[in-house]
């Protein structure tokens, strides 16, 4: 059931970074834009204020970087010249972008759709694709924070050592190869009830994270697990980042398979987004 002091809270919070906007400004591509980063604005600034998500983003992947650290069993050097430190500083940086992005849309949507909150937004201005945008781009905004964390802690902590070309290059990679991590959270806010967004969200967040490889090198798992790892998109995020470290051409076959990750999910969202619309629920 609709909370109505929480709908009036958050119609007031957008009004006030500028949604409703003047009417001269909403002629143009002026008007059209003030809306969304108004709104835009608004999602990132209630994500970063929420101690609890960021707590959970920030200290599970930091935690198990200095957990992991010292393990030797897997070599001192893994996928051809990486060492052991700089491949777990890639992997908990894709687990930092996983938890982030899953969390950021998956369980705060589903409670939103829920609330009635989405049915709100509807008699703004804003045209009614910008919902599931801005959802996506703000959680892509709090996913580069997070790899730029794990690595300072890598670089702190695990005496990683790269080139200044290698780090700015390996960030902006990591946080590219995200958008796969951002677009599910979404999807999952869309098709999942609010008390079972937060079981299927940790269920993906280990899943993913155990079958794509980003707590044991996927080299060392079973012939069928491997298989399954190759299937994952943190599996071939991991991949053009340790490729890239190692000097090697990132291999096309990945990027097809995140991008084949980033349509069919895009696909399904604006579906389910569609019939929602028909309905009056979204």
């Amino acid at each position: 059931m609709t909370n109505p002091s929480i709908l009036r809270s958050q119609r007031s919070d957008v009004g006030v970074a500028g949604v409703g906007g003047d009417p001269e400004h909403r002629n143009g591509w002026r008007g059209r834009l003030t809306p969304l980063l108004a709104f835009g604005r608004f999602e990132v600034g209630r994500l970063l204020r929420s101690w609890k998500f960021l707590a959970i983003t920030v200290g599970f992947p930091v935690i198990f970087y200095i957990l992991f650290l010292g393990n030797q069993t897997a070599g001192h050097v893994v996928d051809g010249t990486v060492p052991w430190r700089v491949y777990l500083m890639v992997t908990m940086s894709s687990f930092g972008a996983l938890v982030a992005g899953l969390n950021a849309a998956g369980t705060r949507l589903s409670m939103e759709r829920a609330s009635g909150w989405a049915r709100q937004l509807r008699i703004t201005p804003m045209p009614s694709w910008s919902y599931v945008a801005t959802k996506v781009v703000a959680s892509m905004l709090v996913v580069l924070p997070v790899i730029v964390l794990v690595e300072a802690v890598g670089a702190g902590f695990g005496d990683v050592r790269l080139t200044s070309a290698q780090w700015v290059g390996l960030t902006i990679l990591m946080w590219a190869t995200s958008l796969p991590f951002a677009v599910l959270g979404v999807f999952i806010g869309f098709s999942v009830a609010p008390e079972a967004a937060f079981p299927v969200v940790t269920g993906l967040l280990f899943v993913l994270g155990y079958f794509g490889g980003l707590f044991t090198p996927v080299d060392q798992m079973p012939g069928s697990l491997q298989f399954i790892a190759h299937l994952t998109p943190s599996y071939q995020q991991v991949s053009l980042a340790l490729d890239f470290l190692d000097g090697h051409t990132l291999s096309l076959s990945h990027w097809l398979v995140l991008a084949g990750y980033v349509g069919v999910l895009g696909l399904a969202i604006a579906w389910k987004h569609r019939i929602e619309e028909a309905r009056g629920l979204a």
